[in-house]
């Protein structure tokens, strides 16, 4: 009797394990590797009733310079990567460089006919939303804006909300300052009433953090990873090229009024 009841507890047990595995099941991440894939993609979602479209901005609806030096680059500005560090604070390089480096280069659509394609979007009681791993500052708040409008997308939205201690919504872009993009969205998700959510982003630990986070809930969200702009490889001359420009722009700051920023390369 005891082996029996022994073997009713591990199926039990086991069943219990299954069940648990198979409703925290992974949502799966689509990639997106051309602009015809983005449209098909666009095509097949864009009836939705009650959506929340959410994109990433830099290389996933703008690229910067055709991503020479551009957000991929900037972005190892945080990370230890000795071979293409400035060798600046971090105040220098949050409150100072990275405004200027926006308003520096150039920006585009990822490919043409991507407004126009994206404007399909967010009607009715659907809503289109950026969702960025910039930080919120004044100017730099005006640059995205001022960038989106150029490129002519048009989804942009009157609001202004504090979501968490340095996350910030103003007109339809969610400034993140290089949070967890999937706890952003769940929270944000969690206090609306949408049925269905698209996530877009280049970002490998991006939508990975969206898919754990979703992974379990009860939203229902399909993930795709961009995989349109350019990754590029830096030699050691462009680097040095660079950092050398920067530096002389730093000194020009220096000269019409005194910053935070010391050049040290």
């Amino acid at each position: 009797m005891k082996y029996i009841k022994r073997n009713t507890m591990t199926l039990l047990l086991l069943s219990t394990t299954i069940s648990f595995a198979q409703e925290t099941k992974l949502i799966p991440i689509q990639n997106i590797n051309s602009s015809t894939d983005f449209c098909n993609v666009i095509k097949q979602i864009e009836g939705e009733k009650d959506a929340l479209y959410v994109f990433d901005i830099d290389n996933t609806l703008l690229v910067t310079n055709d991503n020479l030096f551009g957000s991929d680059w900037w972005y190892t500005q945080t990370n230890k990567k000795p071979s293409l560090k400035l060798n600046v604070s971090n105040t220098c390089l949050f409150d100072v460089l990275t405004p200027l480096f926006y308003a520096m280069f150039n920006t585009e659509s990822l490919f043409s006919k991507q407004p126009t394609v994206i404007a399909s979007l967010g009607k009715g009681k659907s809503r289109t939303i950026a969702l960025t791993s910039r930080a919120y500052t004044p100017t730099i708040a005006t640059a995205t804006e001022l960038e989106l409008k150029k490129n002519k997308y048009n989804f942009l939205e009157k609001d202004s909300l504090v979501l968490a201690p340095d996350v910030i919504m103003l007109n339809s872009i969610v400034y993140s300052k290089g949070k967890n993009k999937g706890k952003i969205l769940l929270n944000y998700v969690k206090e609306r009433s949408y049925r269905k959510v698209y996530f877009f982003d280049d970002s490998k630990k991006k939508v990975e953090d969206v898919q754990e986070y979703f992974s379990g809930s009860p939203f229902d969200i399909g993930i795709y990873r961009m995989r349109v702009a350019p990754k590029l490889e830096y030699t050691s001359g462009q680097v040095n090229y660079m950092q050398k420009k920067l530096c002389n722009l730093i000194k020009e700051i220096d000269l019409q009024n005194k910053s935070v920023c010391k050049c040290k390369n």
